[in-house]
């Protein structure tokens, strides 16, 4: 990551999680408080991850980050949620977020959110995964789900996860080639185009709690 923006508008809340990050990574941050401040920002850094706080600018957070998102596709977002209701509002108003923590999340959980992201994977804070898996949005997901077969289950879980398809190969006792026919398949019956969007639906259906992979 080449660049992050931290857009929380308690100064001394932004300043903790800068000292934290630069203590761990190489990144250039920039420090936001404002929505405003925030689209010029993302209009210089256009690639930045964005760390947002779903209280930056109040109910119209979510709309206001749509919209910049149209204009940058390239952003990358970790809602920082006050509540779980706030996860919630961000999960079924914005199609794609990288990363979920509550602001309760510690400093350990901020590092590994970012380490997970720079992976490719997502990251979901713990009591954020159950919350998202109860609600009601992920019903409507679980019918997808379910039309899986138990195979398919078991590697879309393992995909969801970030687990290499090299890995669940040897995991199954099963060849590459193999595990990647049944990642496209999964991917033809769930209607996504990738791994991110597989994590995504694993969060918002509970596939992530369906399954229990031994040894992670």
């Amino acid at each position: 990551m080449n660049r992050i923006i931290l857009a929380i508008p308690n100064p001394i809340t932004s300043a903790g999680m800068a000292a934290v990050i630069q203590q761990h990574f190489h990144t250039q941050i920039e420090v936001v408080n404002s929505m405003n401040a925030l689209r010029q920002a993302c209009y210089k850094y256009d690639d930045a991850l964005v760390i947002l706080s779903s209280q930056l600018s109040g109910v119209a957070t979510v709309e206001h980050w749509r919209r910049i998102k149209r204009r940058h596709v390239d952003l990358q977002l970790i809602v920082w949620g006050r509540s779980q209701q706030d996860i919630l509002n961000f999960q079924c108003g914005i199609s794609q977020v990288d990363g979920y923590l509550l602001e309760s999340s510690n400093s350990d959980e901020l590092v590994q959110a970012l380490k997970t992201l720079k992976t490719g994977s997502i990251y979901v804070a713990a009591p954020v995964a159950e919350y998202l898996a109860r609600n009601p949005r992920s019903r409507k997901q679980q019918g997808m789900v379910d039309a899986l077969s138990d195979r398919e289950l078991q590697v879309a879980q393992m995909l969801s996860r970030g687990i290499r398809v090299r890995e669940i190969a040897k995991h199954l006792c099963i060849s590459s080639k193999t595990i990647n026919t049944f990642r496209y398949r999964i991917f033809s019956k769930l209607g996504i185009d990738g791994d991110v969007q597989l994590s995504h639906m694993a969060i918002q259906s509970g596939l992530v709690d369906l399954i229990q992979f031994e040894g992670r």
